[in-house]
């Protein structure tokens, strides 16, 4: 078949396909809107539409299909705000939508390469159109598993915060050898004060020393008066 006779084909084809989503510049260019589906949640929930739309780009080559078309990708860029719901007469926000960046381009460029690559020689406009769609929604679930997975380990380090409030140091080799040697140091230095308190008790104060010295000089005075006593009645006798 004439190449040229497959292209009025194909293009007539996507008309029909994506009414909506295509838009025909020329014979040769056009584009096609993707909207991809919104990620799910953990729990099987669809969360919030972005409304954003990857705006893919064809041009056919001159011999095309027997080379691949010219695809350029681009982000129609939507205002994205925080969602809210009403639960009676409070509303909560709700995550913002999760939407692709132009970092995530590249992907989805190598992908459409890809694709072109692999169907050379037949039509591939819908099997690029297609593809793209399919790894757009992948890189935006993985955003949202990524999401889920910050979340919970935030959840996870605010548990282990409350809870170590109620729970004390665990013991290891190392911290058990710290809190020997110090626990030692504090009973020897409770054994020195101990021991320098009990020679303070022993030890006589000045008071004691003096009362104790007055008894013993009168105790002296008798006992030397007493055997001048005894002498004296020797001396007599004798």
């Amino acid at each position: 078949m004439d190449p040229e006779e497959e292209r009025n084909q194909e293009l007539e084809l996507l008309q029909s396909m994506y009414p909506d989503e295509m838009t025909v510049i020329s014979a040769t260019v056009f584009t096609i809107s993707i909207h991809p589906e919104p990620p799910t949640s953990s729990n099987g929930g669809t969360l919030n539409s972005s409304n954003q739309s990857l705006l893919v780009r064809v041009e056919y080559t001159e011999d095309y299909p027997a080379t691949a078309p010219v695809i350029e990708l681009s982000l129609e860029q939507v205002e994205v705000r925080a969602a809210e719901e009403e639960d009676g007469n409070d509303k909560k926000a709700v995550d913002e939508p999760i939407v692709l960046d132009n970092s995530d381009l590249g992907t989805l460029n190598e992908k459409a390469t890809l694709e072109a690559e692999d169907n050379l020689g037949m039509p591939s406009v819908f099997a690029i159109i297609s593809s793209l769609k399919d790894q757009s929604e992948s890189i935006l679930q993985e955003k949202q598993v990524e999401r889920e997975q910050e979340r919970e380990a935030k959840i996870r380090e605010e548990e282990e915060r409350e809870q170590a409030k109620f729970r004390g140091t665990l013991v290891n080799r190392e911290n058990f050898i710290v809190w020997r040697k110090k626990f030692k140091a504090e009973m020897a230095a409770l054994e020195n004060k101990d021991g320098k308190n009990e020679e303070t008790k022993k030890r006589p104060t000045g008071r004691e020393i003096f009362e104790n010295g007055l008894e013993g000089s009168k105790k002296g005075d008798e006992d030397d008066e007493e055997i001048l006593q005894e002498r004296v009645k020797t001396i007599g006798i004798s």
